[in-house]
């Protein structure tokens, strides 16, 4: 048996199990404040994410930074107003008919 997996010594002895999931932080937004951004913005759809993110923290509904309401606002799919049209870009070469299919 190697003398790393002993129970002897080793890299790992006298350490705590850790596991890869993300740890909640302190400045994480909570589900409840996300949904006060969007619902604010749903409020205020003509107001920008910049504009939005100073009411807000004069209304004292959320305090995050305006990048912070941009990023929620963009995941939510709030920030596309225009519907844009789709790229012809990506589908290959589009010849034209020959002069006998016209006929």
């Amino acid at each position: 048996m190697p003398a790393a997996s002993s129970s002897t010594g080793g890299p790992r002895y006298g350490k705590a199990n850790e596991h890869n999931a993300l740890v909640p932080r302190d400045h994480w937004l909570e589900a409840r404040e996300r949904q006060a951004i969007i619902d604010y913005f749903d409020r205020h759809p003509l107001d920008g994410y910049r504009r939005l993110a100073f009411m807000r923290l004069d209304d004292n509904v959320v305090a995050v930074s305006p990048a912070t309401t941009y990023r929620v606002l963009a995941a939510a799919g709030r920030l596309d107003r225009w519907a844009r049209a789709r790229s012809e870009e990506g589908h290959g070469l589009r010849a034209t008919p020959s002069p006998g299919a016209l006929a």
